[in-house]
C-alpha cells in the first residue's frame, strides 16, 4: 500500500491559483523550499482533486471510481470526469490509465484514508451504494484495493462523510485522530472503538477557553514524503497542531501555511492535493 510517506509528488487544480490564490502562494513556497515536484491539472471542475482522482495503490495500480456523490446530485457541474482531466493533456500520465482498475462505485478520494495494510472509510460508502449490498460493496473494495477495510461510523452532521476529516496515518500502526472528543464524545468514542483493535490513536487535543469550530481542518494536513504541510487559521491552536503532529511524525519536516481560503470552502490541504509516487 502505497501511504503519503512513499509519495514524492503532488498535483493540484488550476482553478486553485484562481479561488485560492494566497493558499496557492503559500503552498508553492513550500513545495519549491523543500523541493518537491508538483504540477497543475486541467479540466477539473472544481479544487478538491482528492476527491476525484484515482486512488494509487501501488506504483503503476490506480484505481478509478464513478465521482457522482449525493452531496453533487443538484451540482452535477461540479462533478469531474477524472478520464477527461488524463486526456486534457496530462500526457506523462498516460501509463496510469493503461494499469488502471475501475470500479463502479460511488466513491469519494476523500472518504479513503491509506493506513499501512488498511484502508479507513466512513460507512457513508454504503449510503451512495444503497442499491448494492454491504457485502458486494466490501468485495468490491476489497478486490480492487487488494487490502484490508475498516469502516467508521458516519456523523451526519458532516455532509461529506470523508474520512481525511477524522484520521490520518501517521506510520508504525499509529493513526492521528482529530479532536473528536471536543466535537462529539459519542462519535469520539465510536471511532475508538472501531481504530483501536488495528492502531495506537494519537488524539489531537487543543488547550484553549474556547475551541474555533475549524480546528477540524488541522488533521486534514498534506504529506509528501517526508514534508508535512499544516493547515494553518490564525488561531491559539495553531502552534499546538504544529507540535502534536510533529511529535507524531519523527523525521518529517512539518510547516504550517496559512490555509482559510480553503478551509472556509469546507476543505483542507488533503482535500485540494492529489499526491502519488510518479
Amino acid at each position: 500500500m502505497l501511504t503519503d510517506r512513499l509519495t514524492n509528488t503532488v498535483y493540484f487544480s488550476n482553478l486553485l491559483p484562481v479561488k485560492c490564490p494566497v493558499l496557492n502562494a503559500h503552498i508553492i513556497d513550500a513545495l519549491r523550499k523543500h523541493e518537491v515536484p508538483y504540477a497543475y491539472l486541467s479540466g477539473t471542475k472544481d479544487i478538491w482533486c482528492r476527491d476525484f482522482m484515482p486512488i494509487q495503490i501501488e506504483e503503476d495500480r490506480f484505481v478509478f471510481y464513478k465521482y457522482t456523490p449525493n452531496y453533487l446530485k443538484d451540482a452535477f457541474w461540479l462533478q469531474t470526469n477524472t478520464k477527461e482531466v488524463f486526456h486534457a493533456g496530462v500526457n506523462h500520465l498516460e501509463h496510469i490509465l493503461q494499469n488502471a482498475v475501475s470500479i463502479d462505485l460511488v466513491l469519494d478520494g476523500g472518504n479513503v484514508v491509506k493506513s499501512g495494510d488498511t484502508i479507513v472509510m466512513t460507512e457513508k460508502v454504503f449510503v451512495e451504494n444503497k442499491n448494492i449490498s454491504h457485502a458486494k460493496v466490501e468485495e468490491i473494495l476489497k478486490e480492487a484495493f487488494q487490502c484490508n477495510l475498516l469502516f467508521l461510523p458516519w456523523d451526519h452532521q458532516e455532509k461529506y462523510g470523508h474520512s481525511d476529516g477524522i484520521v490520518h496515518y501517521a506510520g508504525d500502526g499509529k493513526v492521528l485522530l482529530t479532536n473528536y472528543e471536543d466535537i462529539s464524545p459519542y462519535y469520539y468514542s465510536r471511532f475508538c472503538k472501531a481504530l483501536e483493535k488495528h492502531y495506537e490513536i494519537i488524539p489531537l487535543k487543543y488547550k484553549t477557553k474556547l475551541q474555533h469550530a475549524r480546528n477540524w481542518a488541522y488533521i486534514n494536513f498534506l504529506q509528501i514524503g517526508d514534508l508535512v504541510i499544516v493547515p494553518q487559521l490564525g488561531l491559539e491552536e495553531d502552534e499546538q497542531a504544529l507540535e502534536q503532529i510533529g511529535n507524531a511524525l519523527p523525521g518529517c519536516n512539518v510547516v504550517g501555511i496559512p490555509a482559510l481560503e480553503a478551509i472556509r470552502r469546507g476543505g483542507a490541504l488533503n482535500c485540494i492535493s492529489w499526491n502519488i509516487k510518479a
